[in-house]
């Protein structure tokens, strides 16, 4: 009888870890990088590295978590440049709102894919990207940033079509 109420102690305390862990894994699925290209949009590279991979997860699932907090800012998109700004930018906008979105080694297709939940999702009042490096690096063709670049601002046009989109220009590379 002890051995019956110790075993089910123990089963009702695991329960619970179970459902965070479980919760935990359909949240990095949800922000895992597809597999495949198959049916995504844009063209050109989608960065596959462990070390992206991990990164790619770790932020957007961060990002997920304050979707209401940052509603209505001036959000930044883009890739290690963008990153190393920091989350809040260190206040280098003064009482302006802004979230950073960006992810070191992303490629502007990797943008393209992750847009609607990490962007438009926070019903930006403006968006500031920087973009391209890691397609030079990942040896894409001109045409396919500029073609991926083209999709990223019809999509933010079509969800507000007076927002102000800068477009930031790459560095020499």
């Amino acid at each position: 009888m002890k051995r019956s109420t110790t075993l089910l102690l123990a089963f009702l305390l695991w329960m619970p870890g179970l459902a965070t862990v479980r919760a935990a894994d359909e949240t990095a699925g949800k922000f895992a990088i597809p597999a495949t290209d198959d049916g995504l949009p844009g063209a050109g590279p989608i960065r596959r590295y462990d070390w992206f991979r991990n990164l790619w997860q770790a932020k957007r699932s961060g990002w997920a978590k304050q979707v209401e907090r940052d509603q209505n800012a001036v959000v930044f998109l883009g890739d290690s440049i963008t990153q190393g700004w920091g989350d809040t930018m260190s206040g280098s906008f003064g009482d302006l709102k802004v979230a950073n979105r960006g992810i070191s080694g992303d490629t502007t297709r990797g943008m393209l894919i992750r847009l609607q939940e990490d962007v438009l999702s926070l019903n930006p009042r403006a968006v500031v990207m920087l973009m391209g490096t890691n397609d030079l690096e990942e040896q894409a063709e001109p045409e396919t940033i500029a073609a991926n670049v083209k999709l990223i601002i019809a999509a933010l046009k079509e969800h507000n079509g007076s927002m102000p989109i800068l477009l930031c220009k790459v560095f020499p590379s």
